[in-house]
């Protein structure tokens, strides 16, 4: 529950009441929909309460990542079907039983109105893909930090539906005096780090501040062109409605959101993404509420005003999809559409006796997950493609899936959605052990800053010992960063110190080399050749070769990262 803005809460005084239902980083999980879906269902009353009150609108928020990999391809039910128009499609289906349920919870027609901002992944494809979605899509797309002067391809679209904005400006009638209006403005922020994210990709829209940044390296002066476009339509407002309430849709992180907020104080409340948190802070007067991931929760809020036009309560409930009661769900009308475009690749294909786990752990800690498919796609590559790669490195948030029995088409699909498809070719290099000890050491001591951030990357047949790392960059060890590397040696199985005269051929992804804010990539791309394959592609001729029976080693339970 968040402080009321102003302790005043008689019911007298209610002028109006704003509910906004809010969610981010779904990162293309539509499986998780039904619950998802159910849980709003089950609690729509309250979300929506006072729906059939004219005072009152409602506001469904997308925060960014509703789509992963929109590019990729794989499905067996819809094979012409890429990931981004299986996505949208189920986008369109739940805006459409958001408003029922709003329907419903007034008892007949009420507003209704989704905002839409962009997140990282939401641009894996380019900006094509999302400018085409934010043109069709019954929605307001907004767009506050892009530099319009510098991103022909959104003008064009701004041109062609009116409700791709910078902002959006809504009047909510007051409950009592007919020619008054209460004023909420609404604007969204999208990470500018395209360089970083999806380098190359974005043909016709460019972010102010856009860099090769990790989010963990942006600091308030590299955002400048962001805080102003904020601040600009945050002014304009002010000075007409000095009373209205201001709420951002910030696909940023708290930390940035945070820097917005400091800068831009008028700010009421900020919807926040991209971190996966689920966290609540202030900066001032101003609320930051992150949104979570995973379709695992959405949070829903409520601003209520007076009839002066002040805001006298803002309240945030969480929802949790993991408790949710589920009776029915199988008959759940969003299974139903499931099922039609998915029916092939929701039956089960993978027969194990183990799990291997997804979690956000595996971006900064030991994972048998990333122990199997580093290994799968290295042994994948000296059988079929080419001899003697003695590592194939994975960076872990290209992964967003695990693996179980019966798993099917779909959650195998999920494990390499981390990428742009654009990004996702392999190429083989050979460095000496010195430059791969320093290639994985820069690694560690980043990920060391932001460890959920600037993920760790995993290696097949090298052991990271991550904590000695930590300690000597703390000044508490006498090591060498060298002696927290160990190599496996192929003869005994057994890890030992790596051998910084020797050569070791490794295989890494184009994202990675074709970095320039870390200093190892730009030093060996040059070596590198590529192989015309990706990890996906290579992870299902893995599955096919071993009849969808994956096996679980020891090696596959040993620690790699300590």
């Amino acid at each position: 529950m968040l402080s009321p803005v102003n302790q005043a809460d008689s019911r007298s005084f209610r002028g109006a009441r704003i509910n906004i239902l809010a969610t981010a980083d779904n990162h293309g999980n539509i499986m998780k929909m039904p619950i998802w879906l159910k849980t709003v269902e089950n609690n729509a009353k309250d979300i929506f309460a006072r729906s059939n009150e004219e005072s009152t609108k409602n506001f469904f928020a997308i925060v960014g990542d509703w789509f992963i990999n929109p590019s990729k391809r794989g499905y067996l039910t819809k094979t012409k079907l890429s990931n981004g128009e299986l996505q949208n499609l189920a986008m369109l289906k739940t805006i459409s039983m958001l408003r029922m349920m709003v329907t419903h919870a007034a008892h007949g027609a009420a507003y209704f109105e989704t905002l839409f901002t962009a997140g990282n992944h939401c641009l894996d494809a380019g900006d094509g893909f999302l400018l085409n979605v934010m043109k069709k899509n019954p929605m307001t797309s907004l767009v506050t930090n892009v530099d319009l002067e510098k991103s022909p391809a959104v003008k064009r679209a701004m041109i062609q539906n009116n409700r791709i904005v910078q902002s959006a400006v809504y009047s909510i009638p007051d409950d009592k005096n007919p020619d008054f209006f209460h004023k909420v403005l609404f604007l969204g922020v999208t990470i500018p780090s395209m360089d970083f994210y999806n380098p190359g990709l974005l043909k016709g829209m460019t972010f102010f501040d856009n860099c090769n940044k990790k989010d963990a390296n942006l600091k308030e002066e590299d955002l400048g062109g962001t805080i102003e476009s904020v601040r600009k339509q945050v002014d304009a407002f002010k000075a007409e409605n000095p009373k209205g309430a201001v709420i951002l849709l910030s696909h940023t992180g708290g930390r940035i959101s945070e820097i917005i907020c400091k800068n831009v104080p008028q700010i009421n409340l900020v919807l926040n993404g991209h971190d996966h948190k689920n966290i609540q802070t202030n900066v001032g007067k101003t609320s930051v509420n992150s949104l979570g991931k995973d379709n695992e929760m959405i949070k829903a809020l409520n601003l209520e005003f007076d009839d002066e036009g002040n805001i006298i309560k803002t309240t945030m409930t969480p929802y949790f999809t993991g408790v949710t009661v589920a009776d029915g769900i199988e008959d759940h009308q969003f299974n139903k559409f499931l099922e039609e475009f998915l029916a092939q690749d929701l039956e089960p294909v993978l027969s194990m006796e183990d799990e291997l786990k997804y979690g956000n752990e595996l971006r900064y800690s030991n994972s048998y997950l990333m122990n199997y498919l580093t290994t799968a796609v290295k042994n994948q590559l000296n059988t079929k493609m080419t001899q003697g790669v003695f590592t194939t490195a994975i960076q872990s948030s290209i992964v967003r899936g695990g693996l179980k029995d019966e798993a099917n088409n779909l959650d195998i699909m999920k494990v390499f959605d981390g990428v742009s498809e654009d990004l996702s070719n392999l190429r083989m290099g050979t460095l000496s052990g010195e430059e791969l000890s320093g290639l994985i050491i820069e690694n560690v001591l980043q990920n060391l800053k932001a460890p959920t951030r600037n993920t760790i990357i995993h290696w097949s047949d090298v052991q990271v010992n991550r904590s000695m790392i930590a300690e000597i960059a703390a000044g508490n060890s006498q090591n060498r960063m060298v002696d927290a590397i160990k190599v496996r040696n192929q003869e005994t199985q057994e890890f030992e110190p790596i051998d910084l005269e020797k050569e070791y051929s490794m295989v890494i992804n184009d994202k990675f080399l074709i970095k320039d804010d870390i200093e190892w990539p730009p030093r060996i791309r040059d070596r590198f050749i590529s192989l015309e394959k990706t990890y996906d592609e290579l992870f299902r001729e893995h599955l096919e070769s071993v009849k969808y029976k994956p096996e679980i080693t020891s090696n596959t339970k040993e620690q790699r990262i300590i």
